[in-house]
Protein backbone atom coordinates (compact mmCIF):
# COMPACT_ATOMS: atom_id res chain seq x y z
CA UNK A 1 0.00 0.00 0.00
CA UNK A 2 1.40 3.28 -0.95
CA UNK A 3 1.43 6.20 1.54
CA UNK A 4 -1.00 9.07 1.15
CA UNK A 5 0.47 12.38 2.34
CA UNK A 6 -2.32 14.30 4.06
CA UNK A 7 -0.82 17.64 4.14
CA UNK A 8 -4.08 19.91 3.78
CA UNK A 9 -6.00 20.98 6.14
CA UNK A 10 -10.12 20.81 5.28
CA UNK A 11 -12.92 21.52 6.92
CA UNK A 12 -16.00 19.04 6.88
CA UNK A 13 -19.36 21.17 7.35
CA UNK A 14 -23.17 19.64 7.84
CA UNK A 15 -25.96 22.19 7.45
CA UNK A 16 -27.47 22.53 10.43
CA UNK A 17 -30.38 23.92 12.65
CA UNK A 18 -29.31 26.65 14.70
CA UNK A 19 -31.15 29.14 17.07
CA UNK A 20 -30.75 32.79 16.92
CA UNK A 21 -30.11 36.15 19.16
CA UNK A 22 -34.12 36.28 19.01
CA UNK A 23 -34.81 32.30 19.36
CA UNK A 24 -35.97 31.86 15.70
CA UNK A 25 -34.74 28.50 14.64
CA UNK A 26 -32.54 28.53 10.94
CA UNK A 27 -30.52 26.20 9.47
CA UNK A 28 -26.33 27.25 8.27
CA UNK A 29 -23.35 25.58 7.60
CA UNK A 30 -21.29 24.81 11.01
CA UNK A 31 -18.09 22.84 10.92
CA UNK A 32 -18.28 19.01 11.85
CA UNK A 33 -14.83 17.94 11.63
CA UNK A 34 -11.51 19.57 10.57
CA UNK A 35 -9.16 16.75 9.27
CA UNK A 36 -5.81 16.39 7.73
CA UNK A 37 -6.45 15.75 3.62
CA UNK A 38 -4.41 14.65 0.51
CA UNK A 39 -6.50 16.13 -2.70
CA UNK A 40 -5.89 13.02 -5.04
CA UNK A 41 -6.61 14.56 -8.20
CA UNK A 42 -8.66 17.85 -9.84
CA UNK A 43 -10.30 17.69 -13.33
CA UNK A 44 -12.69 19.90 -14.85
CA UNK A 45 -15.66 18.70 -17.23
CA UNK A 46 -17.60 20.09 -19.74
CA UNK A 47 -20.93 19.09 -19.95
CA UNK A 48 -22.36 18.30 -23.57
CA UNK A 49 -25.60 19.28 -23.27
CA UNK A 50 -25.15 22.82 -22.11
CA UNK A 51 -21.86 23.18 -24.51
CA UNK A 52 -23.32 24.40 -27.51
CA UNK A 53 -25.41 26.95 -25.50
CA UNK A 54 -22.19 28.67 -23.19
CA UNK A 55 -19.16 26.92 -22.15
CA UNK A 56 -20.48 25.34 -19.00
CA UNK A 57 -17.26 23.45 -16.71
CA UNK A 58 -17.53 21.75 -13.59
CA UNK A 59 -14.38 21.58 -11.29
CA UNK A 60 -13.89 17.98 -9.83
CA UNK A 61 -11.54 16.74 -7.29
CA UNK A 62 -10.73 13.33 -5.52
CA UNK A 63 -9.94 13.75 -1.85
CA UNK A 64 -8.38 11.69 0.44
CA UNK A 65 -9.05 11.42 3.98
CA UNK A 66 -7.85 9.01 6.62
CA UNK A 67 -11.18 6.58 7.31
CA UNK A 68 -14.57 8.02 8.47
CA UNK A 69 -18.12 6.24 8.81
CA UNK A 70 -19.65 9.43 9.61
CA UNK A 71 -18.99 11.69 6.44
CA UNK A 72 -22.47 11.58 3.93
CA UNK A 73 -22.91 13.62 0.20
CA UNK A 74 -25.28 16.05 2.34
CA UNK A 75 -22.26 17.53 3.73
CA UNK A 76 -19.60 19.54 2.44
CA UNK A 77 -15.99 20.65 2.43
CA UNK A 78 -14.50 23.85 2.62
CA UNK A 79 -10.67 24.31 1.97
CA UNK A 80 -9.17 27.88 1.08
CA UNK A 81 -12.03 29.56 1.46
CA UNK A 82 -13.57 27.27 -1.76
CA UNK A 83 -16.59 24.78 -1.15
CA UNK A 84 -16.73 21.69 -2.87
CA UNK A 85 -20.15 19.54 -2.27
CA UNK A 86 -19.35 16.19 -1.49
CA UNK A 87 -21.20 13.95 -4.26
CA UNK A 88 -19.88 10.18 -3.35
CA UNK A 89 -18.37 9.06 -0.09
CA UNK A 90 -16.16 6.13 -0.53
CA UNK A 91 -14.09 3.70 1.82
CA UNK A 92 -11.25 2.54 -0.27
CA UNK A 93 -11.57 -1.12 -1.10
CA UNK A 94 -13.38 -1.50 2.50
CA UNK A 95 -10.04 -1.64 4.39
CA UNK A 96 -11.45 1.00 6.77
CA UNK A 97 -7.86 3.08 6.08
CA UNK A 98 -9.00 6.00 3.72
CA UNK A 99 -12.24 7.80 2.93
CA UNK A 100 -12.65 9.17 -0.58
CA UNK A 101 -14.50 11.97 -0.80
CA UNK A 102 -15.61 12.78 -4.74
CA UNK A 103 -16.50 16.33 -5.02
CA UNK A 104 -17.64 19.42 -7.22
CA UNK A 105 -16.48 22.54 -6.65
CA UNK A 106 -19.34 24.97 -5.51
CA UNK A 107 -19.46 27.97 -7.69
CA UNK A 108 -18.79 31.15 -5.72
CA UNK A 109 -22.28 32.77 -5.24
CA UNK A 110 -24.52 29.59 -5.78
CA UNK A 111 -26.39 29.07 -2.88
CA UNK A 112 -25.67 25.22 -1.79
CA UNK A 113 -28.14 23.92 1.26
Amino acid sequence: MKSVKFNKKIDIQNYARVENEVGEEMKQWQSFAKVWAHFLKSYIKIDEPLKAEKNVENIYCEIVIRYREDIDTAMRVVYQEKSYSIDHVVNDKEQNIETHLFCTLIEEGVYNE
